[in-house]
């Protein structure tokens, strides 16, 4: 019985050893897989990993904890951004800086928005036309109309045509220096398009009231000082997806989370 007994603890030994030599050689392969598609994702040009479903696929995996981590505090968890702080949506292919893409991102990562680095965006900044006194309280609410009428909202139609007047006054207003005399902006500058009706700190009449009377000046983080330039790789490529619904190959990237957990 005793002879029996020892037998039988050795072979159970024995199993639990190859199962475990089995789940570290599991392990080491699926390491050695994701560092793979990792250098692959760095080795390409920003824009050329938007090509290849797997890489995409990969890219989100990756990046959607970091982003739970260190942005969603900002941008919320939905990515649809927190216009109390003038975080924007992250979702809606509607960019101050750059039209979207991968290399447009990262930039804007690595380096911030009026960070102090420099290589930071801070072209422009977004004056407080009142608090300056440029415009008085009642022409800044005339610019509101004619902001309202450029964005395709309801407007009053005479404060409207003063806002007009305002926006394109060099001496009083001069908004067109920036936002263009049509009012779609310039993504090199980074001055918003008022046309798109999308508004990072809100779109309400007295929003946009604020935004003109008082001025804005949102600062974002150099993120190249605390993330990998992977780990910004992989952002960025998930947040041009997200924006551009990219081809990402599901099935893989179900696979992929299944190996990292």
């Amino acid at each position: 019985m005793n002879n029996l007994s020892s037998g039988t603890w050795k072979w159970a030994l024995a199993a639990v050893v190859i199962l475990a030599v089995v789940v570290l050689a599991v392990v080491v392969r699926q390491r050695v897989q994701r560092q793979r598609m990792a250098d692959q994702l760095l080795s390409l040009l920003p824009d050329a990993a938007t090509s290849d479903p797997k890489l995409v696929a990969f890219a989100i995996d990756q990046a959607k904890p970091v982003f739970s981590q260190h942005c969603a505090v900002c941008h919320g968890a939905d990515l649809r951004g927190r216009p109390d702080i003038g975080a924007p949506n992250l979702t809606d292919n509607v960019w101050i800086y750059g039209s979207g893409r991968v290399y447009d991102i990262e930039r804007t990562l690595l380096y911030g928005v009026r960070s102090g680095d420099s290589k930071t965006h801070n072209i422009t900044d977004m004056p407080g036309f009142g608090l300056a006194g440029k415009l008085s309280p009642d022409e800044v609410r005339s610019v509101v109309q004619y902001v309202l009428k450029l964005s395709g909202r309801p407007y009053q139609v005479e404060a409207a045509n003063e806002g007009q007047a305002l926006y394109a006054n060099g001496e009083k207003g001069g908004c067109g220096d920036c936002h263009g005399p049509g009012g779609r902006g310039d993504p090199d500058y980074g001055s918003a398009n008022l046309t798109a009706n999308v508004w990072n700190s809100g779109g309400t009449e007295q929003d946009l009231y604020n935004a003109i009377y008082y001025g804005e000046h949102r600062v974002m983080p150099a993120w190249f000082r605390v993330l990998t330039l992977q780990q910004i790789r992989e952002l960025s490529v998930y947040l041009c997806s997200v924006s551009h619904s990219l081809p990402a190959n599901e099935p893989e990237a179900t696979t992929t989370r299944a190996q990292e957990e």
